[in-house]
């Protein structure tokens, strides 16, 4: 199988983001999350194991540059520009930049943040954040839970992807965890999230916290809340 490492016409685009530091662009708010599973699109599942096991073993570069494109979809009716050797590795691509809101696909990125690899953790942490549909959300919010460091960063960091108010209490609850990168990725999502019910505590967190890295989220985040 192709590496997405070695695709250059994603990695010019998503390294000029990655450099620019630019936000994701948020999905369309006027579409509604409630597409059932019998309508979901044939091979959605199989669509999903296929970009996770793309993204498998991709330096962490690449990863980044991956994960930051998902969403974004620059480019993908120039498929002039694309390899022939590369057009079923592009489809997949395109596929997980469309955020499909599809909830058959659930399972597939749930189990993917306990993946061993730290790239298909990362991907599909992304995703069930960029779908917005209430089982993937559900998905992140059960991940919080988890006893391994990793998933409930992974989760918190899909829930400040997805965007919704309604997460902001599990993860006030995460600023006390007792990780350290687990606390700078849930101030990070309420940073993006933007409720000012994390106010106060961001606050607390920025003058309190040990770690000069979770002070340091917190203080971007109240930024992003308050500015």
């Amino acid at each position: 199988m192709t590496n997405l490492s070695r695709i250059p016409w994603l990695g010019v685009a998503a390294l000029l983001t990655v450099a620019a530091g630019s936000r994701v662009q948020q999905p369309d708010e006027t579409t509604s999350p409630q597409t059932s599973t019998a309508s979901s699109p044939p091979g959605s599942i199989s669509q999903a194991d296929s970009f996770l096991a793309a993204v498998r073993g991709t330096t962490p570069l690449a990863c980044e540059m991956i994960v930051r494109s998902v969403g974004l979809g620059w480019g993908w009716g120039s498929w002039s520009s694309v390899p022939d050797s590369e057009k079923s590795l592009a489809d997949q691509v395109r596929w997980a930049t469309q955020r499909r809101e599809d909830p058959s696909i659930v399972p597939t990125l749930r189990t993917g943040l306990d993946d061993p690899d730290a790239c298909v953790r990362r991907a599909s942490a992304r995703l069930l954040g960029s779908t917005r549909h209430p089982d993937a959300i559900e998905a992140l919010l059960d991940a919080l839970g988890s006893s391994d460091v990793m998933t409930r960063q992974l989760a918190a960091v899909g829930l400040g992807y997805a965007d919704d108010r309604e997460t902001v209490e599990p993860l006030l609850r995460l600023l006390r965890d007792d990780s350290a990168s687990v606390r700078a990725a849930a101030a990070w999502a309420l940073g993006r999230i933007e409720d000012r019910r994390a106010v106060e505590p961001l606050t607390r967190l920025l003058s309190g916290d040990s770690d000069a890295g979770v002070r340091r989220a917190a203080a971007v985040a109240l930024g992003d809340i308050l500015g």
